[in-house]
């Protein structure tokens, strides 16, 4: 699940820990927030809040592991 969020929440969230991971206009907090199969690799690995700029606005995102960070289109989950 997507939601909007304000962009202190936003920067605050990358201040904290360096990024997991780290794309344009979207990252992965530092600290691991749990373990699951992933559903690219269908190995059990760490799962990290995401975070996303898209269209003017801040969005965090249910956690999610690297690849599927990597594969994850903010477009397709915006109203």
């Amino acid at each position: 699940m997507i939601r909007e969020i304000i962009a202190e929440r936003y920067n605050e969230a990358l201040e904290i820990l360096p990024p997991a991971l780290w794309l344009a206009n979207r990252f992965l907090m530092g600290e691991p927030a749990d373990h699951r199969r992933c559903t690219i690799t269908k190995k059990v690995l760490p799962t990290y809040s995401a975070f996303f700029f898209a269209y003017g606005k801040f969005y965090k995102s249910d956690p999610m592991t690297v690849p599927e960070f990597k594969a994850f289109k903010v477009e397709d989950h915006l109203p």
